[in-house]
């Protein structure tokens, strides 16, 4: 079944069956473990709806959310702490948040049990939510996610997922900020990612957030910059798959550092921005201990 686009109508809680007799129940226990957290969960012979629901109970105490009350009858867990930030003509790939933390299905489960995934998109918090038409082509609905390839200024926005079927609903917004490059850069400063190094130490930089564009059987072929130019690096400096690795950091690592990507006629590029600090060993060497005036050292 394929979800349609409708705009969400009113539905309402699951109300939680009471067995008449213990004996009925066929009850099994079953420890759960998500994220390193160990839940006990009951097994029922209940439909996957229900389930999914008693599921998310587990990891409302998790996301640091806020739920609300929603006007459609939906729980609405509001937006993901999951923010997207791309800059305009790169590939993206949104995922509804609830199938990545709020309950314990994927998108096949919940399609089987007959909940309907629906996005919808709006300017912002509180501000009318209009069902998306899906063109198939530049923006395309792909399972439990949206895929632009490439986006667009007006791509930003609070895009919702909402999932339900006529007596359970569930809804989360995603951030998605598309930005241009500062003049004369090839990034926007607003949307660099920053990292630390101690001079003299060991320092590896990743290439982030680029899961989505990385095929398994294959190495990805990945170009560095520092300060937007192309650099004969020095020879403790190597590349490894998704990393740069400064093996003995200098005063002069400080910058910024670009990695770009191609992924099919694409291309992605993300930047960190390095600053490097003294080594906590050699400051704590360099320091003598304060005497009081007068007073002379042995």
């Amino acid at each position: 079944m394929e979800p349609s686009d409708a705009s969400p109508g009113s539905c309402y809680p699951v109300a939680q069956r009471k067995p008449k007799k213990e004996t009925q129940q066929r009850r099994e226990m079953n420890w759960i473990s998500k994220k390193g957290t160990a839940f006990k969960s009951w097994k029922m012979k209940a439909p996957i709806p229900h389930l999914i629901l008693l599921y998310a109970t587990f990891t409302q105490s998790l996301k640091v959310v806020t739920k609300r009350g929603s006007a459609d009858g939906c729980t609405d867990w509001s937006v993901d702490i999951k923010k997207y930030q791309v800059l305009v003509g790169e590939p993206v790939r949104i995922k509804c948040a609830l199938f990545y933390g709020y309950i314990r299905a994927n998108y096949s489960l919940a399609q089987s049990a007959g909940l309907s995934l629906m996005w919808y998109k709006s300017s912002g918090p509180g501000d009318f939510e209009e069902p998306i038409a899906f063109d198939g082509n530049r923006m395309s609905k792909e399972e439990d996610s949206i895929w632009f390839r490439p986006t667009l200024l007006q791509d930003s926005g609070l895009y919702a997922c909402v999932i339900r079927n006529s007596t359970y609903c569930m809804k989360v917004s995603i951030s998605l900020t598309v930005g241009e490059n500062d003049t004369g850069l090839c990034y926007n400063s607003r949307m660099k990612y920053f990292d630390k190094a101690e001079l003299s130490k060991s320092k590896e930089i990743s290439c982030r957030d680029i899961e989505d564009f990385l095929l398994p059987t294959r190495e990805p072929e990945i170009l560095w910059y520092k300060e937007c130019r192309t650099k004969t690096w020095r020879p403790s400096i190597v590349f490894k798959r998704d990393t740069l690795l400064i093996r003995e950091v200098r005063e002069d690592d400080i910058g910024n550092y670009t990695c770009e990507l191609k992924y099919g006629g694409f291309v992605v590029r993300r930047t960190t921005e390095l600053t490097v600090t003294e080594n906590t060993m050699s400051i704590r060497h360099s320091l003598s201990p304060l005497l009081p005036p007068g007073s002379h050292s042995l």
